[in-house]
Order: C-alpha cells, then sequence, then structure tokens
C-alpha cells in the first residue's frame, strides 16, 4: 500500500499564510510598476499600496524564515514528515529571501537596500530586475501549486482504456 503523505498542521499553516502574503505583495509590486488606478485621482492609492507591500513582503520572509528554521532544525524528533516537494518548498524560501530583497530595492531605492539598487545599474535597471523577478516569483509559484496538486492522491490520474471502454 502506498505510504501516506503527511505534512505536519503548522508547516500547512505557516504556507497557506505565506501564500495569501506573496500574493498580496505581488499585487502590489504589479501596482508600483502598472498603477491599477490614477495616481493623480487617488493620490493616497499609491502609497497605501505600498505600505501594503511592505507589510506583505515582511510577512512572507518572516514565514520562510521560521519555516526554514522548522524544517531543518525545530520540528519535533516523533514527527514523521514525508513531503515529496520539500527541496521545492526550500527552493522558494531561499527565492523569498532575494524577492524580499529586490523588494525592498525597488520601493525605497535611496533606503537601506540602496546597495543592490545600485550594484543592479541604479534605480531604472532594479525596477527591470524587480519585475522580471515579479513574473518568476508568480511563475515558480504557480508551478508549485501545481506540483503540489500533481503530486496528492487527488490529482486525476490517467490510465489507459481496456479493450471496450471509450469512445468506439
Amino acid at each position: 500500500m502506498k505510504e501516506r503523505i503527511y505534512i505536519p498542521g503548522p508547516v500547512k499553516v505557516m504556507y497557506a499564510l505565506y501564500l495569501s502574503a506573496l500574493a498580496v505583495s505581488i499585487y502590489a509590486g504589479f501596482n508600483l510598476l502598472h498603477p491599477f488606478l490614477s495616481g493623480g485621482r487617488y493620490p493616497w492609492q499609491m502609497g497605501f499600496a505600498k505600505n501594503l507591500g511592505i507589510i506583505a513582503v515582511w510577512t512572507v520572509i518572516l514565514t520562510a524564515i521560521i519555516y526554514l528554521y522548522y524544517s531543518m532544525l525545530g520540528k519535533p524528533g516523533n514527527t514523521r514528515w514525508n513531503e515529496p516537494l520539500k527541496l521545492f518548498r526550500l527552493f522558494l524560501v531561499l527565492f523569498s529571501i532575494w524577492w524580499f530583497l529586490l523588494t525592498f530595492a525597488a520601493y525605497y531605492p535611496l533606503g537601506w537596500a540602496r546597495w543592490l539598487a545600485s550594484g543592479l545599474g541604479g534605480i531604472a535597471n532594479t525596477y527591470r530586475y524587480f519585475e522580471i523577478t515579479l513574473w518568476a516569483v508568480l511563475l515558480i509559484n504557480i508551478i508549485y501549486v501545481y506540483a503540489r496538486w500533481a503530486v496528492s492522491p487527488r490529482f486525476p490520474r490517467l490510465r489507459a482504456a481496456r479493450s471496450g471502454e471509450g469512445v468506439s
């Protein structure tokens, strides 16, 4: 019999929090580059979206660091954790660190992350890298959600039709 996939409860909660905060930070990132509302008509909207993006990206990085600690050192010894995509999730954690640094460099190019903004070639290039990373974060997380569904027992498996089955 196939062994059931078991993921501890705290990991499920961390991933749900990570995914929801990531969705908000991606929305705020797209809003920074392509405002959904007119800045002249709603001047408060850009500041609100920027603050929302900063809060969301802080939530993403803190959740990622807690997940990294839990997966490496902090899980109890009697926890049976046989997640098939654990390495992919660890890659997402490491990629979210880059996402955090690049988001701060794009939102506050003259702030504490100005070393990254100048290292990427200035503010204009930082925005270019930010948009590329924005699309990469979105695509990689969509791939992860699909891969998670594909390895789950709820995924509809394809099977060859026996004789007499199917369309004649």
